[in-house]
């Protein structure tokens, strides 16, 4: 036998060894376990030296009374927070373009002051927007629905939607550029200078210049996807917060036709406010921060696109220069802890602390070691979101280009009621360690499916 038939008959026995095991694993997940909740839906999509690898799809897009439909690898998920990655790479496209630039003053692009009060003499830079160190807050909310105000309404002191001023910092430590405090409405305020700068409406630029090109069907607009290829987001709990763990699955959104964007089934007509739509008056309408929908396979590709310097499938989508600033540190937690809140949008002092200890230009940079991981890459980036029942996460290894992107469509009970050794949610931590048990390189390796 030659070398070369040695190793195809190794990798084919690995791939016979790690199918079924893999399989098994993840139906348990879904059906729940002692330590976690049922899932309503999974998917699964691995990258290996850059590339989609395996992907799989595990329990149903969508659950009603009367049908289920199983869920698919290619059915499209609104991910929430790591659509905070995807605004990044439109952002940083602008500045390759130098039409906006990460150091100068946001205000200069908005064409409206921007200043927090309470630092009256401190710039907020585009830099700062993107790392979480503007000193703005998500206070009373951090989207307007359609034809409810102006996103530059949360900042102005005379309108109903200043909220007393709760949409700034106001302790002395949390200056702009030097604090971090995780805020959704810094995107909103992302996605205005987006529509300023280029001239486009948000959705529409992003699917032009970023997803297009990335030759994936995710979208922010969620009427733009096939209503055949959306998979719904659900939770066992009701409007008043209750789980109901043994109770039926209560949608979330998408499960009917979906809105467009916010506050579209409040209008009469809403194609004709989209007609007359103001570009850079309120771009929180297609959620910037959490909007996206997408399967995890869509989340390789991104993560395959960062890996490899800004380039996929001969297309440039970013130049390296530009991937670097994006995945190196921007902010971290000092050994004080007392420059940042590590807890994310989790009440601080509690078990989700460290979940962000380390971030980029809308960058996690993940030290698995410090979150009890027993092996596993040094060094992990990219994005984790949290909304609706949905949890998921697109991971990257940069030393090795290999990668997890994972997206939980739902789950039957509050996932903070399952602790483990990290502060990810147990379900996400079996996720994780799940992929760097059964990992390719090292099948033999110590167990992180605690």
């Amino acid at each position: 036998m030659t070398e070369i038939s040695r190793t195809l008959l190794l990798i084919c026995l690995i791939f016979a060894w790690i199918n079924p095991r893999a399989n098994d694993f993840l139906e348990s997940l879904v059906k729940g376990t002692p330590v976690t909740p049922a899932l309503s839906g999974l998917q699964v999509s691995l990258m290996r030296k850059g590339s989609l690898w395996k992907e799989f799809a595990l329990g149903d897009a969508l659950v009603t009374p009367r049908q289920e439909r199983a869920l698919r690898t290619d059915h499209k998920v609104r991910v929430a927070s790591i659509s905070k990655l995807l605004v990044a790479i439109g952002v940083l496209q602008l500045v390759e373009a130098r039409q906006l630039d990460l150091d100068q003053e946001a205000a200069k692009f908005l064409g409206w002051r921007l200043r927090n009060p309470n630092f009256p003499n401190l710039p907020i830079t585009i830099r700062s927007l993107l790392s979480h160190t503007s000193s703005v807050r998500d206070g009373t909310g951090y989207f307007i629905p359609a034809g409810a105000g102006r996103l530059r309404d949360f900042f102005a002191p005379e309108s109903d939607l200043w909220g007393q001023g709760s949409h700034w910092a106001s302790d002395v430590k949390e200056k702009p550029g030097q604090y971090f405090y995780y805020a959704n409405l810094n995107f909103g305020l992302l996605a205005e200078l987006i529509e300023k700068t280029s001239g486009q409406r948000f959705d529409r630029y992003m699917t032009e210049k970023v997803l297009a090109p990335l030759n994936i069907t995710a979208r922010f607009n969620p009427c733009a996807i096939a209503a055949n290829q959306l998979a719904a987001g659900y939770r066992k709990r009701d409007s008043a917060g209750v789980w109901s763990p043994l109770g039926p699955w209560l949608s979330q959104v998408d499960a009917d036709s979906p809105d467009c964007f916010y506050g579209m089934k409040n209008l009469n007509d809403p194609q004709i406010f989209l007609d007359k739509y103001k570009l850079g008056s309120n771009a929180s309408l297609f959620s910037p921060q959490g909007g996206l929908r997408a399967s995890a396979s869509d989340l390789v590709a991104i993560l395959s696109m960062l890996a490899r310097g800004g380039e996929l499938g001969g297309r440039k989508i970013l130049s390296s220069l530009s991937v670097d600033a994006m995945l190196s540190s921007e902010w971290s937690l000092n050994r004080r802890g007392d420059n940042g809140r590590s807890s994310g949008e989790s009440e601080p002092n509690g078990p989700r602390d460290g979940l962000m200890s380390d971030y980029g230009l809308s960058v996690h940079r993940i030290d698995l070691g410090s979150w009890g991981f027993k092996n596993g890459p040094r060094l992990m980036l990219g994005h984790l979101g949290n909304a609706y029942g949905v949890l998921s996460f697109a991971l990257l290894d940069p030393d090795s280009g290999n990668g997890i992107a994972a997206i939980i469509t739902g789950v039957s009970d509050d996932p903070s009621k399952f602790p483990g050794h990290s502060p990810l949610y147990r379900v996400q931590e079996k996720l994780l360690g799940w992929w760097l048990d059964f990992h390719i390189d090292d099948p033999s390796a110590a167990s992180n499916s605690l």
